[in-house]
């Protein structure tokens, strides 16, 4: 009945989601218009975007569907934005290295073993930096290294 108010109505609602050893909340905001309803999901750290036709049926069994699933860690969107805080989480930790005057970009890559890359610019737009890591703690040290080069001397060891 939750459901079914909150996609006629529209608005946001709080739908609690119950297993025997936890109780998770969904955090659910609607907009209608004439045909569609446009929900946003947010499940924890999950946040899922969902687009239901009105004059279906079974919506109400696919807003059920897809939360059980967000819940459980089988949907797409869910796995999307997991990896959307990942990357902010790397652009935190490259920001935090970074001197005035530069500007990081972070993007995923293809390559399992280094998944985060970096772009640092300085204001002209620039490349000052370009790297790859396997965390985000790994691509901040990367990029630090290409900024602040150690400084060479003669053959001693720091």
């Amino acid at each position: 009945m939750l459901l079914q108010r909150a996609l006629e109505n529209g608005g946001t609602t709080t739908c609690a989601l119950r297993r025997p050893e936890t109780t998770v909340d969904a955090q659910i905001a609607v907009e209608n218009d004439q045909n569609t309803h446009q929900l946003k999901i947010t499940i924890g750290p999950l946040t899922a975007s969902l687009a239901l036709p009105r004059n279906d049926s079974g919506k109400y069994m696919a807003l059920r569907d897809h939360l059980e699933d967000m819940a459980n860690g089988r949907s797409e969107s869910g796995q999307l934005s997991e990896r959307a805080i990942a990357l902010m989480e790397a652009l935190d930790s490259v920001n935090d290295v970074l001197e005035a005057g530069h500007i990081a970009f972070i993007t995923p890559t293809t390559n399992p073993k280094l998944p985060f890359g970096a772009v640092v610019t300085n204001e002209q737009g620039e490349i000052c930096a370009a790297a790859t890591g396997s965390c985000k703690d790994h691509l901040a040290e990367v990029v630090r290294g290409q900024l602040r080069p150690a400084k060479e001397g003669h053959g001693e060891q720091a």
